[in-house]
């Protein structure tokens, strides 16, 4: 079996360390305190550096990039930009474009009119075309295999065969004290593995971190803008796991990325999919699950009144010997009764007790041998849940509208020009 190396490169910083050591090994090897053996032992050289652009990253990383493929020819070494796309039909008369779905639903005499093709579709249209959000409460992040690592498998077979032909391997920049990305990396995990596609980690094996690659790429002479400009971290410009300093240049940079965050946000909520399925009669599949174009949970507006979906269980009052407490209440989000409040996920309710008192609610475990006594509860409507949005980050446990960001930032900043002012 022939074993393929390459690069998941995402030009950002880690990734970016790693090609600039691949192509100055010897003085990689001597900055690390390593032989040269033992640097290609544990990071081993690639065929390729492999790039998928979902189509919303930072300026930036596009500079970077351009760096990177001017250095990387000049040793001849590719360094390939894939992107994700998908099929489309052209009349082949008048040009006309449809989507598959389109193309489908058309009598089966008019489809010979159509020629198949590709088209690039990017991470922006994919979330205003189904008018969702990267990540919301109960689902998985998915964006990342979508538009990133099941682009470069298909690449890579496409370009070396499948697993009975080769092995692929692709090393990716995350960092020695990053384990924990390394676990969740979804193609790792059962199901989700392609045959014939492997996975390392050399900044691991390296012991290598941010501080170490930066210091890597400054030796390295890495100066991709030409003004020692350090590399920037790559993601989308509003990736919702952004950290509060990179919504705050999002919002500084007033630039597309701060228009389509706008916009995804937009989108999300014009639509209430929940009110949807409420009015189509809550459908489920067999699965429990509501199909697609549903939302089982109220995403768009926080909140939902029908007492047949959301729901207070409160425990009647029950001294409980261990805490004291003298009664329990356990809110959950949104469900129906066709499935079973009882079957929730845990990321699905909130466990939280009353004090002895009665006048504060504090944290509480509720057991297994609790959630068995239903007689304990006694259910009431919930009025707010808050609802979804773009970034996941938290404000006294409630999440940020963009919008809210905005306003967020600009107090800020107004507040940082009174403190100038007083000073």
């Amino acid at each position: 079996m022939k074993r393929i190396d390459l690069l998941s490169f995402g030009v950002g910083v880690d990734s970016t360390a790693l090609l600039a050591m691949h192509l100055d090994r010897d003085t990689s090897a001597e900055a690390l305190g390593i032989t040269r053996q033992e640097l290609d032992e544990k990071f081993p050289p690639f065929v390729a550096a492999v790039f998928s652009d979902p189509g919303s990253e930072w300026p930036e990383t596009y500079e970077n990039l351009a760096y990177a493929e001017k250095r990387c020819a000049e040793v001849g070494l590719p360094v390939v930009t894939v992107r994700h796309t998908i099929p489309v039909y052209h009349h082949n008369d008048t040009g006309e474009e449809l989507r598959y779905e389109e193309w489908r639903s058309l009598p089966k005499s008019e489809k010979d009119d159509y020629t198949k093709g590709e088209k690039v579709y990017k991470i922006y249209e994919w979330l205003m075309d189904g008018g969702m959000l990267p990540v919301i409460g109960g689902q998985q992040h998915t964006c990342s295999m979508r538009f990133k690592g099941n682009v470069q498998q298909k690449w890579a077979e496409e370009t070396f065969g499948d697993h009975t032909v080769s092995e692929k391997w692709w090393m990716l920049g995350i960092e020695a004290n990053e384990g924990g990305r390394t676990d969740r990396f979804t193609a790792n995990h059962g199901q989700n593995k392609v045959k014939g596609h492997e996975y390392s980690y050399p900044l691991q094996e390296l012991d290598m971190n941010r501080k170490e690659c930066l210091a890597m790429l400054q030796i390295l002479g890495w100066d991709y803008r030409g003004d020692g400009s350090p590399v920037q971290k790559s993601s989308c410009m509003w990736c919702p796991f952004c950290k509060e300093w990179e919504v705050d240049r999002l919002i500084d940079a007033d630039g597309i990325g701060l228009q389509e965050a706008l916009g995804i946000e937009e989108r999300f909520y014009s639509e209430d999919k929940h009110e949807k399925w409420h009015r189509d009669g809550m459908p489920l599949n067999k699965g429990g699950r509501c199909n697609r174009g549903y939302h089982r949970t109220p995403m768009a507006s926080g909140w939902c009144e029908d007492p047949n979906c959301t729901h207070v269980y409160k425990m009647t009052p029950e001294p409980d010997k261990k805490s004291g407490l003298s009664g329990y209440k356990k809110e959950f989000k949104p469900y129906t009764e066709k499935i079973g409040a009882w079957k929730l996920m845990p990321f699905q309710w909130l466990k939280l007790a009353e004090s002895p008192e009665g006048n504060e609610i504090v944290p509480h475990p509720v057991t297994g041998e609790m959630m068995k006594r239903k007689d304990w509860y006694e259910r009431k409507p919930v009025a707010n849940l808050g609802k979804a949005t773009l970034n996941s980050l938290k404000y006294d446990g409630l999440r940020y509208s963009m919008k809210e960001h905005i306003a967020r930032r600009n107090d800020a900043l107004l507040e940082k020009e009174m403190q100038k002012i007083l000073e």
